[in-house]
């Protein structure tokens, strides 16, 4: 019998430049807990895929499960006919069918002919097969209708199901179940749900790789550790063995563990010098923006302060809380607590909505530019000048020729490229239209910038010419709220970085202190005290 459920030899994997898995190497033993760990882009994902089958890998790479030599690429059903289940961040599941229909699909026996189907005895046994691993859902209901957390343990739910099954079927020793994220829509009780489940799954024989930024969790689940960095295998070892300092250092690798970013002062122009110390802000200023006892979504009593003319970023893993903020506290999406304070003016923000928000001085600039921000069939011009056309009406009629030197002349500050505003905007490259973002916006005058990923499918000149923009602008007093999972980017252009876990603050980064590998190590719940400059934040109890 072999002593290995799955062994991957020598992955690579390259979009165009790009070389998302160098080499990689990995195996996953019977009956283990395997954490599989990196940064964002690292290739985890793409690893992943690849034993999917939904990505062809390149030629040499080799996958061995349970003992035997499977062809790759694979194609099909072949990756559940395998003994490997797999639940992605995204749950896989078909959100306007229902439960039931979902599991059809993959796991419950269909009952009578090939073409009929009897729904009642398929509901009483997917009831049934639910209840056995603790998910109590209606069978009936429609997914996209149930919370995020019932959502996830279905689909976990039906994953063990298949490994359960293909054991039953095929009487395989071993299988395999991949949960990328699991634990992000997961409250507390639900996480201790979903690792009691994960111990019965390995108890039988079968075998568990854990994808997760979440260092606590892995700490109490897994028993190896394998990190990508840069598409390549950076190291494995046992759980046992490695601190969570040593598991922070192998994510972001030794060199960056000890080195502050050399960009942060660059990003201020060069008007701070490196000697200067940080500025501070223990005590909120009388003026800027102003947030007591968030809540929504994740978030669960957030406090944040930002002062005028300071960038404060946010960092967080995917499920802190932190993507939610800007978009809470614009009123794009509904808060059920908190307040927000600006000018002196106070709004409690489970009445915030985007027309107030603008009246007050936010602006908002969204993660999902082409769904949320721009108006592609509409001119450049058009869409740089949307908030602020009054301006050019006069007597009902539209000036167009003033509006348009109006945006050739910000165009031309922005450097958009080509230099033809009477373009469509989707015609633009990404970084192109979101120069154009930008600009919209900050013709207002915002007295409050709300950014969640700005820089998010950018190329590097234009991200480049993004920041000088922004940090110009806060030159004149306005406030900036800078939410991204790029490290690096904070650590380029932040005075702050506030980290959020479990959906309130509870570290920040201040100065000279700034870095990837110190933003990486709080994120990842390593002791705040180990990195200077770093300091735990006092919040207030929700």
């Amino acid at each position: 019998m072999a002593t290995t459920a799955l062994e991957l030899h020598h992955i690579s994997k390259t979009f165009g430049a790009t070389k998302a898995l160098q080499d990689v190497s990995l195996t996953v033993q019977r009956g283990e807990v395997l954490a599989l760990l990196g940064e964002n882009g690292c290739g985890k994902s793409t690893l992943v895929k690849v034993m999917a089958g939904v990505y062809d890998p390149e030629s040499g790479g080799r996958m061995v499960v349970d003992g035997e030599d499977v062809p790759l690429p694979l194609h099909g059903d072949a990756a559940r006919h395998l003994g490997l289940s797999f639940v992605h961040q995204d749950l896989g599941l078909a959100r306007p069918l229902t439960v039931l229909e979902n599991l059809l699909g993959g796991v419950a026996e269909r009952s009578g002919s090939r073409t009929r189907i009897h729904w009642r005895a398929e509901a009483r046994k997917a009831g049934e097969m639910l209840r056995s691993y603790g998910v109590d859902v209606d069978p009936l209901a429609v997914v996209n209708q149930l919370p995020p957390v019932e959502q996830a343990l279905v689909a976990i739910a039906r994953a063990a199901e298949e490994l359960k099954q293909h054991r039953e079927r095929t009487g395989a020793s071993s299988s395999v179940l991949v949960l990328d994220e699991p634990t992000v829509f997961l409250p507390e009780e639900e996480v201790r749900f979903l690792f009691d489940l994960i111990r019965t799954i390995v108890a039988s024989g079968a075998s568990v790789v854990f994808i997760s930024h979440d260092l606590p969790a892995i700490r109490a689940i897994a028993d190896r550790v394998t990190v990508l960095r840069d598409g390549k295998l950076a190291a494995t070892a046992r759980m046992s063995d490695v601190t969570d300092a040593e598991v922070v250092e192998m994510i972001v690798g030794p060199a960056a563990a000890g080195l502050s970013s050399p960009k942060h002062g660059q990003a201020h122009g060069g008007h701070r010098p490196d000697a200067e110390e940080p500025r501070s802000f223990d005590r909120a200023p009388e003026a800027g923006l102003h947030v007591t006892g968030l809540r929504g979504g994740q978030t669960s009593g957030l406090e944040l302060h930002v002062a005028p003319g300071e960038i404060v970023g946010l960092a967080g893993l995917l499920g802190s809380g932190a993507e939610e903020v800007p978009y809470l506290l614009f009123g794009a999406k509904q808060a059920s607590g908190g307040e927000l304070t600006l000018r002196g003016r106070s709004v409690p923000l489970t009445k915030q909505h985007p027309g107030q928000a603008v009246g007050m001085g936010l602006a908002l600039i969204p993660a999902d530019r082409r769904r949320d921000a721009i108006a592609p069939a509409v001119s450049v011009a058009e869409n740089m000048m949307l908030l602020v056309v009054r301006r050019f009406s006069r007597g009902g009629r539209l000036r167009n020729a003033l509006l348009r030197s109006t945006a050739d002349e910000r165009a031309g500050a922005l450097d958009v490229r080509p230099r033809r505003t009477d373009l469509p905007l989707g015609t633009l490259s990404g970084g192109n239209a979101q120069k154009v973002v930008v600009g919209k916006w900050l013709e207002i005058g915002p007295e409050v910038l709300l950014l969640h990923e700005p820089t998010q499918g950018v190329d590097i000149a234009a991200r480049a010419e993004i920041y000088r923009v922004i940090k110009r602008a806060t030159e004149t007093g306005m406030a900036v709220v800078w939410v991204s999972s790029d490290f690096d980017e904070l650590a380029t252009v932040c005075d702050r970085v506030v980290v959020v876990s479990g959906g309130v603050a509870v570290t920040e980064i201040v100065g000279q202190g700034i870095s990837p590998a110190a933003i990486t190590a709080s994120v990842y719940g390593a002791d705040p005290g180990a990195t200077p400059n770093t300091r735990i934040v006092e919040q207030v109890a929700p």
